[in-house]
């Protein structure tokens, strides 16, 4: 089958790949739609010979012994867990030992290429009014809404969101949708700031570029400070945003590109402040972002905002766009393939 696979680190190239066969355990899905996830630039540029994507939708191609029907509409978990550790028994999948192994588009071929293997009892069917784009999409909402459960927002609560990729404004969605009273979110790049105030869950959107950003941040902070903040950048210096925390509230770290990070302790300590972190989701996460999504497709459509033919001069230019050029107007972007 053809694939795509980063050939050398840094670049993408054609590849033919063996066609996958369905087990005890997994199915085989050929592939429709892919999107691009910003843990995918890292694989990009480290790992030559890999076929990337884990956030994918598709039909069934090989149902194996699972109850599905070859062509139906589904989008699927990269999960791999054993189901029998302490972890797996508690529905914290995403703590198991084995989750990342053999696990698509991260430790096994993904999304990138016309088939691809998944366990088949992380499946959902996608509903007939369900855009399948939208299947391709259950990770990465799954990956947020597990991060706002992780800051214990209560309904009615403001939060604070740092950073407007796809994990920010879907982080904005997931809270907004679980009952936050105002979604606040912090950027930098204007074009994407003006794309996120326009979503209707998003309260307001600032740029740390603008020369009134301090005034204007200071105007949305809740007296007291924000009990709720979400870091979708991966920051490597906390303390302005410990600084604008309330006592006893609690910081998620979702994103991941800082590779070592500092902050004072004195604000922690002061202010008894709690730290989460997140980078996957579980099981339970994921059924809930699916049906989150079903419930509001119009909302999430308009988070994807390109799609590009499975092509490597095509992945390769818009890699160079999302992760290289400094001037990204994008969210999501999917590789759409053919039925």
């Amino acid at each position: 089958m053809k694939s795509i696979v980063v050939n050398p680190v840094h670049n993408f190239a054609p590849a033919e790949r063996e066609k996958p066969v369905a087990t005890d355990k997994r199915m085989v899905l050929k592939t429709k739609y892919v999107a691009i996830c910003g843990s995918d630039n890292m694989l990009w540029n480290a790992y030559p010979g890999m076929v990337l994507g884990h956030e994918f939708s598709g039909y069934v191609e090989d149902p194996g012994p699972f109850p599905f029907r070859k062509g139906a509409r589904v989008c699927a978990a990269e999960f791999n867990s054993c189901g029998q550790c302490e972890f797996c028994k508690a529905g914290q999948e995403q703590l198991c030992a084995q989750m990342m192994v053999d696990n698509p588009g991260v430790s096994m071929d993904g999304g990138f290429g016309e088939y691809v293997s998944v366990r088949g009892d992380y499946v959902l069917e996608l509903p007939d009014d369900v855009p399948m784009e939208l299947g391709a999409i259950v990770e990465p909402v799954a990956v947020s809404l597990h991060g706002v459960r992780n800051s214990g927002i209560q309904p009615g609560e403001p939060v604070l969101i740092w950073g407007n990729g796809p994990i920010g404004i879907y982080a904005a969605a997931c809270a907004k949708l679980t009952g936050a009273s105002h979604v606040y979110m912090v950027g930098r790049n204007m074009g994407r700031v003006n794309f996120c105030n326009k979503f209707e869950f998003i309260d307001q959107c600032l740029s740390v570029k603008d020369e009134k950003f301090q005034e204007q941040l200071k105007a949305i902070t809740p007296e007291g400070g924000f009990a709720r903040v979400i870091d979708c950048l991966g920051l490597s210096d906390y303390d302005e945003l410990l600084g604008l925390m309330k006592s006893g509230g609690t910081l998620v770290m979702l994103g991941m590109h800082a590779q070592k990070a500092t902050f004072t302790p004195m604000s922690l300590y002061l202010k008894e402040l709690s730290i989460r972190t997140g980078l996957y989701f579980t099981w339970q996460d994921y059924k809930d972002a699916f049906a989150m999504i079903c419930a509001n497709k119009d909302l999430f459509l308009k988070t994807i905002t390109s799609r590009i033919p499975p092509e490597p001069e095509a992945v390769q230019a818009m890699f160079i766009k999302l992760f290289d050029s400094g001037s990204n107007d994008e969210c999501k972007v999917l590789l759409a393939y053919d039925d």
